[in-house]
């Protein structure tokens, strides 16, 4: 499915996207389109370029594009479509079901 669709499909449908699990920097969401489970993550760091802070190499911060979002265990998936967008253009919407 292509970007549009998955929209068209979660503002019709009202599907909720839910916390699957957190791992290495990422939540993970599951939601239901029409043609099935999809996972996709959502980032909460970014390295800093060049990672080096104060002697220290690989440095993190919270991830500026979470902004003041809150994450509920159950959330809109079209609340969610900002980083479904980002995860369809990094092939990383992921058919599960």
């Amino acid at each position: 499915m292509d970007k549009n669709e998955v929209k068209k499909d979660l503002y019709k449908s009202k599907n909720m996207a839910k916390l699957s699990h957190y791992v290495s920097g990422n939540l993970y969401y599951n939601v239901e389109l029409t043609d099935g489970t999809y996972q996709f993550p959502i980032s909460t760091v970014e390295e800093i370029p060049n990672g080096l802070v104060g002697g220290r190499l690989n440095v993190f911060n919270l991830s500026e594009d979470l902004g003041t979002t809150t994450f509920e265990s159950e959330m809109k998936g079209s609340d969610l479509n900002r980083w479904i967008s980002k995860a369809i253009d990094k092939g990383e919407f992921i058919k599960i079901k």
